[in-house]
């Protein structure tokens, strides 16, 4: 076991450090370009926002008022929310906007899930711009203006923007305001500039109506939308932008049974999304995004995986070691460490390379965090908790790749709410 989790380190160590190299060479290739913007669109077009939402009483206002402030003509905004056989008040506030014609709204009788209720709002749209927008989220009124730019050129299909989480307070929210700062902001940026993004967030997205038609719409049986209509635009050769100076503020789960169950369906459904795209992996027609994001970003999670797994077993087997020594002492545990400090020699040159390998994928991501803050221009004293807890995201982040993989391979049904 021991040979096995010494070569998972190495090959770790090896996958990671070249992913790091190649976004310090994009970084500094891009430097001054993470805040451009591109010339607005010369002739400004109706563009459709759609808001599925199912149970959102609490959020659903806040995210229609967002919408009602957007700076954008109001006579170009074609504003629809889909009320997914909601249970709640969600339907009758959203009534209240439709009845003094600020939305439309259309209602679906029984749930029917997300990706069905974008397609319907697809085929209703009016603008050659459809934007698609969670319940629980608000934006900022530039918005609009800022993206629409990017369409000037023909092959971009989507553009993103930063997702932020909105209003943090607990120590969970603060973890994942973090996880949302990189995530879902510094490297999606950098990976825009690679052309290999994997994704278009929920949260905000804004589509060619035209690519949505070619491509049907949204995949009906997968619970990541967002991710896998993504690996189709990367496949129909469409290019995914990124804006970073205007953002969506969204909810976030605040305890711990709702983080669960929202990362279950995260990595369920992406795991669902590479088997069925599995063709894209070393795929050259496909650039950076079948040889460089997919294999490197795929391959240290299974490479990581494997190697958190390994460490839980040897670390289990020391314990029992430890234990099997000590009961052979009558457990003296203070006596035993007390010889041993007393006969320890510090020497820095017997310091195995292996621990510095093993290490190393730790400071690098440390180091790219640190500065992801600063050019992001957020606060490093404010995000100084989920800073530190974040280098330790692997623990919960492998453990649930185990417990999905799992689930994926014993055919279990993941639903998009629990």
């Amino acid at each position: 076991m021991n040979s096995i989790h010494i070569g998972l380190v190495y090959a770790l160590w090896f996958i990671v450090t070249f992913f790091f190299m190649v976004i310090v060479l994009s970084i500094i290739k891009n430097r001054n370009e993470f805040f451009n913007e591109p010339k607005p669109l010369a002739k400004e077009d109706i563009i459709t926002i759609l808001v599925p939402a199912f149970n959102e009483e609490k959020t659903i206002a806040d995210t229609i008022e967002s919408l009602l402030r957007l700076d954008y003509p109001s006579h170009l905004l074609d504003i629809i929310v889909l009320n997914d056989g909601s249970t709640d008040k969600t339907g009758q506030i959203a009534a209240e906007y439709a009845q003094r014609g600020d939305i439309r709204l259309i209602e679906n009788r029984i749930n029917q899930g997300k990706a069905k209720s974008l397609n319907i709002g697809i085929k209703e749209a009016k603008g050659e711009l459809i934007a698609t927008l969670d319940a629980d989220t608000v934006i900022e009124g530039d918005i609009l203006t800022k993206v629409g730019g990017y369409f000037r050129d023909e092959d971009v299909g989507s553009v993103i923007v930063r997702v932020r989480v909105r209003e943090p307070k607990n120590w969970l929210e603060k973890i994942i305001e973090m996880e949302y700062n990189m995530g879902l902001g510094f490297y999606l940026k950098l990976l825009s500039f690679l052309n290999c993004l994997y994704l278009t967030p929920g949260q905000f997205s804004l589509y060619r109506k035209k690519m949505l038609d070619e491509l049907r719409g949204f995949d009906v049986d997968n619970i990541v939308e967002d991710t896998e209509i993504a690996y189709r635009m990367q496949k129909k050769g469409y290019k995914i932008a990124c804006c970073l100076s205007t953002y969506a503020y969204t909810k976030v789960p605040n305890n711990i049974r709702a983080f669960y169950y929202q990362r279950r369906r995260w990595y369920s459904g992406t795991i669902q999304t590479i088997l069925k795209h599995r063709d894209v992996f070393f795929n050259r027609e496909l650039g950076n995004f079948g040889m460089f994001f997919m294999p490197v970003n795929y391959g240290s999670i299974i490479i990581g995986t494997f190697l958190f797994i390994s460490t839980i077993f040897l670390i289990g087997q020391t314990l029992y070691d430890y234990f099997i020594y000590y009961s052979l002492i009558d457990f003296d545990i203070i006596g035993s460490l007390m010889n041993y400090l007393s006969n320890v020699e510090f020497d820095p040159l017997m310091i195995s390379i292996f621990y510095f390998l093993g290490i190393s994928p730790f400071i690098m991501n440390a180091l790219i965090n640190f500065f992801a803050i600063r050019k992001m221009g957020e606060s490093f004293r404010e995000l100084f908790f989920g800073f530190i807890c974040f280098l330790f995201f692997f623990i919960p982040y492998n453990t649930l790749w185990i417990i999905c993989a799992y689930m994926v391979a014993r055919n279990k049904n993941i639903k998009w709410r629990n």
